[in-house]
């Protein structure tokens, strides 16, 4: 029962204690956060989605590298978007980020609208990641990018019933990613593993929205 309290806090973090886990994740993900920024090679006039931005750690650090373009997300946990909007308050009273509460597979936004998107260890608690994903690929341009960074199921250990995580919480193989990246109309794959030793067992998959 605890676990499953924990597992539903680091999916959506509310209250005291889920200010708690917003601040650890943000500590402990920050070179995560870093490395996926710069997998983005993002451009001056870029418009870049993140879903489910934490702290907003990411999105600060893209806004800094983005002068002309526009940083948004979603996240659906109140916590988290106070805390993100906290951080970013300069950059969104000048127009240069637009951070929402949202589910994943209903973003508030029109179709085409961003070059690149990108989420970071968060698409374990997607209620459906297809969706999301298909909800992704409708707002990104033809040929846009997305990123998704994630610790692979290989790593977390199998439950002792052969499954894997939680109702709350479910790990993905980088083979899980790519079938439904491919459903959900993205393709032109790539892996790359985190080059950092402490982070070594982390990877992103990229694929592009097709055409």
């Amino acid at each position: 029962m605890f676990q499953k309290y924990i597992d539903g806090q680091y999916g959506r973090p509310s209250g005291l204690v889920g200010r708690w886990i917003g601040g650890k994740m943000a500590a402990q993900h920050q070179p995560e956060n870093l490395w996926t920024v710069n997998l983005l090679d993002a451009q001056p006039r870029d418009w870049i989605l993140e879903v489910g931005f934490g702290p907003g750690f990411a999105v600060q650090e893209l806004a800094r590298r983005v002068p002309a373009g526009r940083i948004a997300g979603v996240d659906f946990s109140k916590a988290m978007l106070h805390t993100a909007r906290r951080r970013n308050a300069a950059a969104i009273r000048q127009g240069r980020v637009d951070l929402r509460e949202s589910d994943a597979a209903r973003l508030p936004f029109e179709d085409a609208m961003f070059d690149k998107a990108f989420s970071i260890h968060s698409i374990y608690f997607w209620p459906d990641p297809l969706a999301a994903l298909r909800e992704i690929r409708r707002v990104l341009k033809p040929g846009g990018l997305l990123a998704l960074t994630i610790l692979p199921k290989e790593k977390w250990g199998a439950n002792s019933d052969g499954t894997w995580g939680t109702p709350e919480c479910r790990p993905y193989s980088g083979g899980d990613l790519i079938r439904l990246m491919a459903e959900a109309g993205f393709g032109d794959f790539a892996v790359r593993a985190d080059p950092q030793p402490q982070f070594a067992a982390n990877f992103t998959v990229m694929g592009y929205a097709a055409a």
